[in-house]
């Protein structure tokens, strides 16, 4: 039973209607289940408490011998030992069976699967019962870090200590860098607190440290400074720390020579019971601080100096297996603190909302409640307090084919403008109920007609502040069928893996209409709850296509979808109301997806809308994937264009090429085609350092963040990245910002390329590092 090693010697280890007399109760009644099912929820699950059974200890060895007077187990050659979640692997070993007292020579090991920690030596004792063990010149590894000291000894299950110990994340004999520190602790769930501490260099000492705490449960810290135009010099530190297994963190220290010191702190924290989130706080003296309400905020003549900062708090846990709480809270000092500071969360959500939402989903119904409240002057938000929903789900009824499914609600409505005074507000109550009777004709034809009908009730309106009641009544249809036609073709043709060929083919056609809207949706006060409803008669003529083969991965068998090309065309007819695009009868709207897949390293999808109203292209997103051998490249655009708005057409381009096992370039360009203007550009390379992954180039980018005549920011990049960590950095200059291609895991039937490793922006986005 050989143990495989690395070169330090560490061992290898192997996710309806009512009146309005009738609607007020729909309030009382979606109140009244609200507090119904939130009192039955519970913190934590009921689950009774087990006894922890006793634990014998397994011996397996290719010679075993017990001694009966001191009740001990000699084995031999290639020894393993259980004990629970516990496991000694050695050349031979001693057991006593009574005190579970372990003593090993010879490639000793013993693997945590719990705690997910190894320790090794040549010799070492262990014991079984207390969890307390002694590894003289041992070894210890906790991905991503290998320790090796002159004494392990573990005090306690979860508590190392190793005496003149030198710990790395390379896994040379050698290694390039190291930490080597007088005593360390580990907690192989936690962190390592090392003391007396001398960071080197090919074991060449570069700096004195007394204290150092290294997080495991979390990236360790980051340095990274550099010069940009709009902060100058700056110098920004992150320190992670950890509390225990639960609560985490960093510290941030931070120092721009134009707009002064920034500091703060982000701590995460997870518990079984009370769930998990994470609270954010930071804050800055601005010395060059922009205007949010001047016509160019960055420009020089429109800033001042003045307190800027957030607090932000994120959490979510599960009440039990059917409920859910989730809330966030963000106070924000100004409108343009996160994209200044922290701009990898301003591009994440770029107008980041406080609410708290309590959600019931259970077999027959689910349960909505909403509070949304603006925290910050500057948003305009529609404040929800409360918003309660309760949904009964698509049912049979009574038995029958008849399927009925209806969501009564309640609205508090306020709408609030940033720096304006407030705007509409209402209480909507509604009830909207639909019944369906889905069926089949001949086997082959589906067929779903429905009705539906719907009541709300506000107390004001948008024109007139007088109770509004409104009604709607639609129906339709549904209607497909599927052909299909096989071919017994094997092989690989134009390199393409063929088991067999199949085209599906799936006509569809859809009818929706609203016969009944007793008030225009003008005068009603949008509250996200069914307000724009108006008159219409819509047929959607549809055809699917696929292509199919089969592959096989081991044992199993795959349906891949080598080519996808679905059409949709909308006909509208009718009186229509003016929520349409066009009253006319005509048709308004023609929609193509396409997908193609032929190879693991080409994936294609393009979705495109026409407009015949406009007759123009309304909508296009077109991706495109190459990863093959050393070249990597993606292709993406992007269109949209409205009626009511100018239309934006957007161009990227990245391809990667990798030269050797050390060295990769790149490039990256971002065209806006309906200015016909270059946004960015990028060259890059990337050279491995072993330990470290070091990327340097050069990146141009339009920006309005500087004064008038200068529109581009020119910067030359430089970081340095640990490759077992990628958080712990050190960088200079800003680095373009991509998304990765919309096609992959999200489209059924694909056959998943490989996962692209471009080039990219490390975790850190602009200047701001971020874990």
């Amino acid at each position: 039973m050989p143990d495989a090693y690395n070169s330090q010697g560490f061992q290898v280890m192997p996710k309806v209607l009512f009146r309005v007399n009738v609607i007020s109760r729909v309030f009382w009644r979606c109140l009244f289940l609200s507090i119904l099912f939130i009192g039955q929820t519970h913190l934590s699950y009921a689950a009774g408490e087990e006894e922890n059974p006793v634990r014998e200890i397994q011996v397996v060895a290719d010679d075993l011998q017990y001694q009966k007077e001191n009740k001990t187990i000699v084995a031999t050659g290639n020894v393993v030992v259980t004990h629970g979640a516990v496991q000694l692997s050695a050349d031979r070993a001693e057991i006593n069976v009574e005190t579970k007292a372990a003593k090993a020579d010879g490639h000793v090991v013993i693997h945590d699967r719990t705690a997910g920690g190894v320790l090794s030596g040549e010799t070492g004792s262990y014991n079984f019962d207390t969890a307390q063990g002694s590894f003289p010149k041992g070894r210890f590894y906790r991905f991503p870090w290998y320790g090796k000291g002159e004494r392990l000894e573990q005090k306690a299950q979860n508590v190392i200590v190793a005496h003149d110990v030198v710990i790395t994340s390379c896994d040379l004999s050698k290694p390039h860098y190291d930490v080597k520190a007088q005593k360390a602790t580990l907690y192989p769930e936690d962190k390592i607190i090392a003391t007396n501490v001398v960071f080197r260099i090919l074991e060449i000492p570069v700096f004195w440290w007394p204290y150092l705490i290294i997080p495991l449960n979390q990236p360790f810290g980051y340095i990274s400074p550099g010069y940009s135009d709009e902060f100058g010099g700056f110098m920004m530190v992150g320190k992670g720390f950890s509390i225990n297994k639960n609560i985490n963190g960093r510290l941030l220290f931070d120092w721009y020579s134009k707009r002064g010191f920034g500091f703060g702190a982000e701590t995460k924290y997870k518990f079984d019971r009370l769930g998990a989130g994470e609270i954010k706080i930071y804050g800055i003296r601005d010395q060059h601080s922009p205007n949010e309400r001047a016509a160019n905020p960055f420009e020089s003549a429109s800033r001042d100096e003045k307190n800027r900062g957030r607090v932000s708090w994120k959490h979510k846990m599960r009440l039990d297996p059917y409920t859910t709480l989730q809330s966030q809270w963000h106070e924000l000092s100004d409108s343009l603190f996160l994209q200044d500071f922290f701009e990898h969360e301003h591009r994440a959500e770029i107008n980041p909302q406080s609410f708290v939402t309590l959600t019931r989903n259970a077999k027959n119904y689910s349960l909505l409640t909403h509070v949304e409240k603006r925290t910050n002057r500057f948003q305009s938000v529609d404040e929800k307090l409360p918003e309660l929903a309760f949904t009964w789900l698509r049912k049979p009824l009574f038995g029958t084919n008849f399927y009925y499914t209806n969501e009564e609600g309640f609205v508090n409505f306020k709408e609030t403008k940033a720096f304006a005074p407030e705007g509409a507000k209402t209480i909507q109550l509604y009830t909207d109920q639909e019944l369906s009777y889905p069926t089949r004709f001949f086997k082959f034809y589906n067929f779903n007609p429905f009705i539906n009908f719907r009541e709300d009730f506000y107390t004001e309106g948008r024109t007139e502040e007088e109770a509004t009641n409104r009604y709607a009544m639609g129906f339709g249809f549904d209607a497909s069928t599927r052909f299909y036609r096989s071919w017994d073709i094997k092989g690989k043709p134009f390199g393409i893996e063929v088991d067999g060929l199949r085209h599906v083919l799936e006509p569809v056609v859809a009818y929706n209409t609203n016969k009944l809207a007793s008030v225009e949706a003008s005068r009603i006060i949008n509250t996200g709850r069914g307000n724009d409803i108006g008159l219409q008669d819509i047929v959607t003529f549809g055809v699917e296509n696929r292509i199919q083969t089969k592959r096989h991965s081991g044992n199993s068998e795959q349906r891949i979808d080598l080519v996808s090309f679905n059409t949709f065309l909308d006909l509208s007819f009718g009186p229509g109301s003016d929520l349409l695009e066009t009253t006319a009868n005509k048709f308004t709207q023609a929609r193509v997806e396409t997908v193609f897949r032929p190879y693991d390293w080409l994936q294609l999808r393009d979705q495109a809308t026409y407009d015949f109203v406009t007759t123009s292209f309304s909508g296009n997103n077109l991706d495109l994937a190459i990863d093959r051998g050393p070249f990597r490249f993606q292709l993406g655009h992007r269109l949209s264009h409205s009626i009511n708005a100018d239309g934006q057409s957007q161009v990227t381009v990245m391809g990667d090429y990798t030269i050797n096992p050390r060295w990769e370039v790149g490039g990256y360009i971002r065209w806006e085609a309906t200015k016909n203007t270059i946004d960015e550009w990028e060259l890059r390379a990337r050279r491995d350092l072993h330990d470290w992954l070091l990327d340097f180039g050069y990146n141009v980018r339009n920006s309005n963040r500087t004064n008038p005549g200068k529109e581009l920011n020119k910067e030359v990049f430089v970081e340095l990245t640990l490759k077992a960590l990628e958080a712990v950095h050190v960088k200079s200059g800003h680095r373009a910002s991509f998304s990765e291609p919309r096609i992959g895991k999200a489209v059924s039937g694909a056959n998943e390329a490989p996962v692209l490793t471009p080039l990219q922006q490390s975790p850190r986005d602009t200047i701001q590092p971020s874990l």
